[in-house]
């Protein structure tokens, strides 16, 4: 074997360790910046419902609807905070 043969395949394999790895973290700190993402519009919908839900006490013939449509959207989004938050935790 020729000198500095061997040395060549060794960079090429540190390098392609560390692009999985920095890969690897792209997309987990993809999946934690979506989740904080479905966290503050969840935070808004819920701002919103309990907005919803003081209208609905003032004037109760207006009815559910829209506390509804809002309650569930609010649901909706916890949800899938909480799947991205678990998604960035098992990126391997």
């Amino acid at each position: 074997m020729a000198r500095g043969q061997g040395s060549g395949k060794e960079v090429m394999s540190l390098l392609g360790h560390w692009f999985e790895r920095s890969v690897r973290q792209a997309r987990r700190l993809f999946h934690m910046l979506v989740g904080l993402a479905f966290m503050a519009l969840g935070a808004a919908g819920l701002f919103l419902t309990v907005s919803e839900w003081v209208d609905y006490r003032r004037a109760p013939t207006r009815g559910w609807g829209h506390v509804a449509l809002f309650g569930g959207f609010t649901v909706l989004l916890a949800v899938l905070c909480l799947y991205s938050f678990v998604r960035s935790r098992s990126v391997r």
